[in-house]
C-alpha cells in the first residue's frame, strides 16, 4: 500500500508543515513554492491531500485560499480543519545579537503578527514568500544585520540562533487550515461544519434574505467573508461561509434549498467534522 502523499506550500520548517504534520503524522509532505502550486499538484493526481491555511487569528483570512477554493470548487472539496498555534521567533546566524538586528524577512502574514514587536525594536520588516524561505535566506547570507521570522523547528533546519521566542503581537495567535481533497466526507455520527460560497442576486435586500435562509432554520453562521468576484464586472461580490451542520442533512440541508431560490447561485465547497477552539490559548498551552 502506498504511502499517502499530502502538499504544503513552503519549504521545510515552514507553519504550512508543522501543520501537515499535526493532521497527517504518516503522510509523505510534499512542498511546494506557490499555495497555487498546491492546489495543481492535487488537481493532478500527483498527491493525494492538500494542507491550505484559510484565516489567522489576527492578522485575518488568506484571501488567495478563498480564490482558489472557489477556482477548483467543481473538482475538490474541504475535508477537514485543523488550528495551529503559531509561535513566532527572530533567527539569525549563530553568533548575532538581537541589538544588531536591522531588517528581519518572512511571510507578509507573519510579519502582520509580529508587527509590533519589530517596530517596538526599530526593526524594518522585509516580504519574503514564506517563513522557511526568509530562514533559509538568513542562513545563506554572512549578515548580522538581518533576521528572519520563522519557527524554531525552522532555526534547527537552517541552524540558525533563536534571538527571541513567542514575539507574536497576539499571544493566543493561532491559524486555522484546511484539509482539502479530491473527494467528499460522507457524514460522520459528529458534530459537522460546511464551507460555502455564494452570489446574491443583484437587488435591494438580497444578502439580508440569503444569509436569513440560514437563521430561518436553525443554522448557525460561524464566519461570512466577502470576496470580489473574477467572473463580473467590477464591484461585485462572492461570499464564503462557514456554518454548522451536514450539508446532506437537515436543518442545513432545508437552508442550502432555501438559500439556492435566494441567489444567483450557491457552491458548497464541503463538509467536514468540525473542531472546537482550544481552550487553553495561553503561552505554556
Amino acid at each position: 500500500m502506498s504511502k499517502l502523499r499530502a502538499a504544503f506550500q513552503g519549504e521545510a520548517g515552514a507553519y504550512s508543515e508543522q501543520a501537515l504534520r499535526e493532521i497527517l503524522p504518516d503522510a509523505e509532505s510534499v512542498p511546494s513554492p506557490l499555495l497555487r502550486d498546491v492546489f495543481d499538484l492535487l488537481v493532478s493526481g500527483e498527491v493525494d491531500l492538500a494542507v491550505a491555511p484559510v484565516e489567522n487569528s489576527q492578522a485575518g483570512s488568506i484571501n488567495e485560499t478563498y480564490d482558489l477554493l472557489l477556482e477548483h470548487s467543481d473538482t475538490l472539496h474541504v475535508r477537514g480543519e485543523h488550528e495551529l498555534r503559531v509561535r513566532h521567533c527572530l533567527l539569525a546566524r549563530q553568533g548575532a545579537q538581537l541589538a544588531d538586528v536591522r531588517r528581519a524577512y518572512s511571510h507578509p502574514q507573519a510579519l502582520a503578527q509580529t508587527a509590533g514587536w519589530l517596530r517596538e525594536r526599530g526593526i524594518q520588516a522585509a516580504a519574503y514568500e514564506d517563513t522557511a524561505g526568509a530562514a533559509r535566506f538568513v542562513a545563506s547570507e554572512n549578515d548580522p544585520e538581518i533576521a528572519a521570522v520563522a519557527s524554531s523547528r525552522a532555526a534547527d533546519v537552517y541552524d540558525l540562533q533563536v534571538l527571541a521566542e513567542g514575539i507574536e503581537d497576539n499571544k493566543t495567535n493561532r491559524t486555522r487550515f484546511l484539509v482539502v481533497g479530491m473527494s467528499p466526507v460522507a457524514p460522520l455520527d459528529v458534530e459537522g461544519k460546511t464551507s460555502l460560497v455564494f452570489s446574491t442576486a443583484n437587488r435591494p435586500g438580497s444578502l439580508y434574505k440569503a444569509l436569513g435562509c440560514l437563521a430561518d432554520n436553525g443554522v448557525n453562521l460561524s464566519k461570512l467573508e466577502s470576496r470580489p468576484s473574477r467572473a463580473a464586472r467590477g464591484w461585485e461580490y462572492v461570499f464564503y461561509v462557514d456554518c454548522s451542520g451536514w450539508a446532506d442533512q437537515p436543518p442545513l440541508r432545508t437552508a442550502l434549498s432555501a438559500l439556492a431560490a435566494e441567489s444567483a447561485w450557491v457552491k458548497v465547497l464541503g463538509s467536514y467534522p468540525s473542531v472546537r477552539p482550544a481552550e487553553n490559548d495561553s503561552m505554556d498551552d
